[in-house]
C-alpha cells in the first residue's frame, strides 16, 4: 500500500499586489493605458495554478491572444493586456509553485482521527 502525498498549495499574494503597485506607477510614468492591465492582473492571479495547464488558464491565455492581437492595431492597450495578463500567470503561478509545502496529517493531532474523504451515508 502507498501513502499519499499531499502538497498544500496558497495563492499567490505577493506577485499581484506587486504587479497592481508596478501597473500604477507605470501609468504615472509612461503612459495611462498601463491602468488597463489591471483586470487582466486579475484575471492572471485566478487562473494561476502551479502546474500551467491550460484547463485553468484558459482565460488567462485568451486574454494574452487578445492583447496580442489588440496589438496589432493599438500597441499601448496591447500591451498593457498581453503584459498583465502574462506577467501576472506566470509570476503567480511561480509564486505558488516556490510556496508550495508537503502536508502530512499525521504532524497534526486534530486532524488524526478525521477521514480526508466526505463518508457518504449508505442507502
Amino acid at each position: 500500500m502507498t501513502t499519499e502525498k499531499i502538497i498544500m498549495v496558497r495563492g499567490a499574494r505577493v506577485v499581484p499586489v506587486a504587479l497592481l503597485i508596478a501597473a500604477i506607477l507605470l501609468s504615472a510614468s509612461r503612459s495611462p493605458w498601463w491602468l488597463l492591465s489591471i483586470p487582466f492582473i486579475w484575471i492572471g492571479w485566478i487562473c494561476a495554478a502551479p502546474n500551467l495547464n491550460l484547463a485553468n488558464g484558459l482565460l488567462a491565455y485568451l486574454s494574452m491572444i487578445c492583447g496580442f492581437v489588440l496589438m496589432l492595431f493599438h500597441e499601448p492597450s496591447g500591451a498593457a493586456i498581453a503584459g498583465g495578463a502574462a506577467a501576472s500567470f506566470y509570476l503567480c503561478a511561480l509564486e505558488m509553485r516556490v510556496t508550495a509545502k508537503p502536508y502530512n496529517p499525521t504532524d497534526f493531532p486534530e486532524t488524526k482521527d478525521k477521514p480526508n474523504k466526505p463518508q457518504h451515508p449508505t442507502a
